[in-house]
Order: structure tokens, then sequence, then C-alpha cells
């Protein structure tokens, strides 16, 4: 499936390629199911523009089984499923070397630089996939690099979450913030969340994950937060909307507190008050993308039963455009998920 044209109305295209051929440090992956991510749809409606080629195959949120490998992979066998990492990575750069292959010197984005998941066969260097047990269906395997593996990043490695700390999720209802509750809980965090959508709040109350609250006008959710928190405020904010929350994220989080930012929905132009932050000793922190240790980590996760995958909705790759409607309406809860 390509990307024809990129706009408010995006063209697609259904093409017939020939079968990836393999170098000897890759892998076949016959791909079982994509998810959709904020990031394909903001290559679709033209926001992202930049380093996406032309009729560029998009998604990054890749399972599948391993049906041919190189002659020099070792790390999986034939027959085995497995996830993709989000990026390509070299291995050998020190941006590889420190653990962070997300950001590798030479990588580039699957379903960005390079063409993704939206397709029966992708070849991939061995290193950037991870076998994935059998007991995790494909369909639900596709959200563990992202959106798990990207919630685990920015709860741990970046907020350093500990357990009996207070976390704040908004956009509770998408993929990032419904997985963010879950992995802070696993963690032992207390959590306090919010959305926005009505027809949602009956299933993230259904989690029993701490407080959950529907967004509405004229009150704060900094409010709530204080009330339940006796004024201390959160340890973290998890701020997957961006901007238009960022307000209610810094009155919302306590002394020493930490705001992750992990999306810009609405790309308002905004301004906070610096004392704000002084006098908090408070952080701001923007996050992006998952290691693959990270991804390793959403693996365990879900092979525990600590983390479920949530999808609002399965549908074809040729179904592209409906599920574009569906994330841009923010209908459904979780991913939406493409299969062949």
């Amino acid at each position: 499936m390509v990307l024809r044209n990129a706009g408010p109305e995006p063209i697609l295209e259904v093409i017939e390629r020939p079968e990836p051929i393999l170098k000897s440090g890759q892998v076949l992956v016959r791909v079982g199911a994509t998810a959709l991510c904020h990031h394909d749809i903001s290559i679709m409606d033209g926001t992202i523009r930049r380093g996406v080629p032309e009729n560029i195959v998009l998604g990054h949120e890749i399972a599948g089984t391993i049906v041919d490998k190189g002659s020099d992979v070792t790390n999986v066998s034939l027959g085995e499923q497995v996830v993709t990492s989000l990026t390509s990575s070299c291995g050998q750069c020190e941006m590889c070397l420190d653990g962070s292959e997300y950001r590798c010197i030479y990588g580039h984005g699957f379903g960005h630089k390079l063409d993704g998941g939206f397709t029966e066969f992708i070849a991939v260097d061995a290193r950037n996939v991870l076998p994935v047990s059998s007991d995790i269906p494909l369909v639900q395997a596709s959200l563990l690099g992202c959106p798990i593996g990207v919630t685990v990043k920015a709860l741990y490695d970046l907020a350093e979450i500990k357990c009996g700390q207070t976390i704040v999720v908004f956009g509770a209802g998408g993929g990032l913030g419904v997985h963010a509750l879950q992995v802070a809980a696993s963690a032992g965090a207390n959590v306090i969340s919010f959305t926005s959508s009505p027809h949602k709040l009956g299933e993230l109350e259904a989690l029993d994950i701490g407080q959950v609250f529907l967004s509405e006008e004229g009150i704060d959710p900094s409010e709530l937060v204080h009330a339940f928190t006796e004024d201390r405020g959160a340890d973290i904010v998890f701020n997957p909307v961006g901007s238009a929350l960022l307000h209610s994220s810094v009155s919302s989080v306590g002394l020493f507190g930490k705001i992750l930012i992990l999306g810009e929905v609405e790309r308002a132009n905004t301004s906070i008050n610096v004392t704000e932050f002084m006098f908090r000793d408070a952080s701001l922190i923007g996050s992006t993308g998952a290691d693959i240790a990270n991804i390793r980590k959403a693996i365990e996760l879900v092979d525990s039963g600590s983390v479920r995958p949530i999808i609002g909705s399965i549908l074809g790759f040729e179904d592209l455009l409906e599920a574009y409607t569906l994330v841009k309406t923010r209908q459904p809860i979780g991913r939406v998920v493409l299969r062949p």
C-alpha cells in the first residue's frame, strides 16, 4: 500500500512489487499485522514531509513471521514470530553502542525514510527484529515497539518511575495513554488519568487502574490532581497530546516533578511561565521512540500479563483510508491494527 499523494484526503494505491532480495545479515518477514500510529497520520495528511520519499509504504509498528534469512543470521529462526524495531540501526555507531539504537546516526525510520509494514513481505536487518512468544498474537505484538515500548522508554528511562509515585496520564484513551497507565501501574505507581472521549470512559474504567476522569470544559484537570494528592501534585505527568494540555501539565506537577511530552496533536502555539518550573524544581522532557531494550521490556510486560495491548479496531490494508478517518476523529480506544 503506497502513499501516492499526501493531504487532507490522502491518495493511496495497492501495487505489486517483487519480493525483497535478502542481504546476508537480513531476514524476510511475512507481515502479520501493522498498527497505525499518529506519525503515519501526520505523513498521510502532509504535516510531516521532510525526509519522506515519494510512494512511501507507511507503517513502523510491525509484527510478523520469519520466512527466510540471510547466511549470517543466527539470532532468529525460520517460522519464529518477531516484532521489528521502529528504525533501522547500524549497531556500531556511538548511539548504538550506548543502547540508543533509535537515535542511530545512520538509522532511518520504517514508514518514513524506509518502506514500512503495510506490505506482505519486508526485509529487515536481523539486529532490528526481536523474537516474540507465540502466546502473543501478531495483532497484539504489533503494539510492542510502539506504543508500548515508547511508553516504557519515557517512564523508565527518562522519568525514572518508582513504586509509590503518582502519575497523571492525559489522552488516556489513545494509543500511548492507554498503555502508559498500564506500564505505570505495573511499576507500582498511583495513576490518575484523563480522557476527552466520553465513549472511551467505560473501557478505561474497566481496566481498574487508579482514578479515571472525563475532561470537561471549565474544570482544569490540575484541580482534580491536587484534590487527590492532598495538594502535593504529581511526580510524573505523561502528556501525549502536547501544547493543548501544557498548562494543565505544569499546574498538575509537584515538587521535583517531571513532565513528559510525547506528541503534538493540535500543533498550537503556546507559552508557559518559567517560574512555574523554577519554584517546583520541575523538568519538561521530550520523548520519542523506543530502543531495543525498551521493546524487550515491553515484551516482558505483555508476556507476564502486566500490560494488555488495547486494540480498538482491526482492518485490512485496503481499509487504510478508513483507519485514517477513525484515528483522525479519535474514535477507537488504543490502536487501529491493519492486516494484509
